[in-house]
């Protein structure tokens, strides 16, 4: 499984904070944390889990069971509470990235309690550059785990939850059978 924290970099020449709060919390910087604590759940079942990095050489034909991309929605709409996920608009495996898709919505709302806007998915997310790299077969998905400003608290206090709720849409997907 290869899990992608969003913006992070460890080269300092490509650090790409992503989105940035009035008071300086980064998207990177949770979302760094919540991949971390993902391949550690993901481990201790027993998967084989590669984090990654937003731009990694290694997404070049990326072949896994699945990747899944962590990021964080924008501090711009301070009262906006939620997460979307997505899978690319022209995919080559599309009932596989539909049940990855369902897995993670399904387990992380019942993880965090927070609400789906499907409706918000834009255009970038089902565009995303990493769905372009990875192998045409690995099935692919973004997830946008909740809102810096209305999601701080879990976000930032509960991310085991987050993590949580990520793991077991992932493991949901490699554990279930194909519609």
């Amino acid at each position: 499984v290869g899990i992608v924290a969003g913006h992070w970099s460890k080269n300092p020449r490509r650090y790409d904070p992503g989105a940035v709060c009035p008071d300086g919390l980064t998207e990177v910087e949770i979302n760094l944390a919540i991949a971390q604590l993902v391949k550690e759940k993901l481990e201790n079942q027993g998967y084989a889990v590669d984090l990654l990095e937003e731009f990694d050489e290694a997404l070049d034909g990326y072949l896994a069971d699945a990747l899944v991309s962590i990021h964080a929605d924008s501090c711009d709409i301070p009262s906006a509470s939620g997460f979307k996920v997505a899978s690319v608009l022209h995919s080559a495996v599309p009932e596989e990235e539909d049940r990855l898709v369902r897995c993670l919505r399904e387990e992380y709302q019942e993880a965090t309690g927070l609400s789906f806007h499907e409706h918000s998915i834009t255009y970038d997310m089902r565009e995303y550059h990493a769905f372009y790299e990875i192998a045409p077969g690995t099935p692919g998905a973004i997830i946008e785990t909740g809102f810096m400003a209305a999601d701080r608290d879990i976000l930032l206090n509960q991310q085991d939850k987050v993590a949580q709720g990520i793991a077991n849409g992932i493991i949901c997907f490699l554990e279930s059978e194909p519609d």
